[in-house]
């Protein structure tokens, strides 16, 4: 069966793949130092990061092979086999187009190897258009309390420190920053708050114990603001956090201007399922005749106890929080899979679009596959991405048990 090609794979010219470099975080603010021990830890995540490759790798136009059934492209005078999984890229853009969905994208990777599985999109709306799974066309909403979470928990927030609240529900004032004993009934740990994804919440602790040097310094850590080398540029993914009070908070609770690609969600999945380390996307699985070359090496975004504490939070999002639903009616073998996860959702006035994000990996004790899945639809609503990616996992998880036992088989007949 001849897969078709995605058509945003096929280069007009030569594509560049280059080594990733993560930005030294920029100097904290004055007002807060952060303790002794959180400063040693940031400056140690600061200098682990080394210099960026200086020969990028180009490959050519993609194609499908049918002879090995794998995706390939001509690198220099050799072909490159790719890591695209064709049964996966396939199911995943069909799903899209099923919904009919005017715009959307999933991106599974390996967590552990940096292997690009499926970089799958559909857009209803701009039929013509390609290149969504490395657009950065949608406000990172909640998804950006990964990266406040993180800042918040180095510099010594606890996960079951208490906040009492009110409203804050769709959209944030200035007033609601400040307590108020007469209204502020409700009262929720910071890790309750991500998995339910509570703004207010974020918003008052980041006020409390944030400012937005430290917010960008951490953004910067997790990518934002940078160029992510891969085999076809992808867009930047913009955080623009202002100094102002109000504003900067209204930001760290996922209100501000943080834009994000599917790309890049995968891997801020991809570090929280690697208990703190960035491994480089891949997308060269081997050379006819050559050595794969490299994509740069793994680096230290968080540290450990940070990354396990984020880890926490995204599979009480999945247990109990906003993408519990969508979870509950898993099938196949993911019914048994732990999923953690970290839901996302904002909406445009003018024109009207809704914004939706499921960013996560699998299983949650012994991560296989980070995924990323934003759906953006307008008034009349199609598919959520928490659906959506449940059903990107279901497909994965499938395929790897007809694999697996498929393997078992040819190992007994060959006994």
């Amino acid at each position: 069966m001849l897969h078709r090609v995605p058509s945003w794979l096929v280069p007009a010219s030569a594509l560049v793949l280059a080594g990733l470099v993560l930005p030294r975080p920029s100097s904290p603010g004055t007002d807060a130092g952060p303790s002794t021990s959180t400063a040693a830890a940031q400056k140690k995540l600061a200098a682990a990061a080394p210099a960026a490759p200086e020969l990028p790798i180009r490959i050519g136009e993609i194609s499908f092979d049918e002879a090995s059934g794998r995706y390939v492209a001509p690198l220099g005078d050799r072909r490159a086999t790719l890591t695209l999984d064709p049964g996966l890229q396939d199911r995943l853009e069909r799903a899209l187009d099923t919904y009919r969905v005017p715009w959307g994208a999933t991106v599974l990777i390996e967590p552990a190897t940096g292997r690009i599985l499926a970089l799958a999109e559909h857009s209803r709306a701009e039929p013509g258009r390609r290149g969504l799974s490395l657009a950065a066309l949608a406000p990172a909403a909640s998804i950006f309390k990964l990266v406040t979470a993180a800042a918040l928990l180095e510099q010594g927030t606890l996960p079951d420190e208490e906040v009492c609240y009110h409203g804050g529900k769709h959209r944030l004032a200035p007033k609601l920053l400040a307590d108020d004993p007469r209204r502020d009934h409700r009262c929720v740990t910071l890790a309750s708050a991500f998995g339910h994804s509570t703004n207010v919440v974020f918003a008052k602790l980041a006020d409390r114990g944030l400012d937005a040097g430290r917010l960008r310094a951490t953004a910067e850590r997790f990518l934002f603001n940078t160029e992510i080398p891969f085999a076809h540029p992808v867009e930047i993914s913009k955080a623009d956090i202002p100094d102002d009070d109000f504003g900067f908070a209204n930001t760290a609770a996922g209100f501000g201007g943080v834009k994000l690609s599917p790309l890049h969600a995968a891997l801020l999945a991809a570090i929280v399922a690697n208990e703190g380390v960035l491994v480089p996307p891949v997308i060269v699985d081997a050379v006819e005749g050559g050595p794969v070359p490299s994509a740069g090496d793994p680096r230290r975004v968080i540290e450990e106890p940070v990354a396990a504490e984020l880890a926490r939070m995204m599979r009480s999002t999945v247990t109990e929080g906003t993408a519990r639903r969508a979870f509950a009616r898993a099938r196949g073998p993911l019914r048994s899979i732990p999923v953690a996860g970290k839901t996302g959702s904002l909406a445009d006035a003018q024109p009207y679009r809704d914004y939706s994000w499921f960013v996560g990996y699998a299983p949650a004790d012994r991560p296989q596959v980070a995924i990323a899945t934003v759906v953006v639809n307008e008034r009349l609503w199609h598919a959520r991405a928490p659906t959506v990616a449940r059903e990107a996992l279901e497909a994965y998880f499938a395929s790897h048990v007809a694999s697996a036992k498929g393997g078992e088989l040819r190992t007994a007949a060959a006994r």
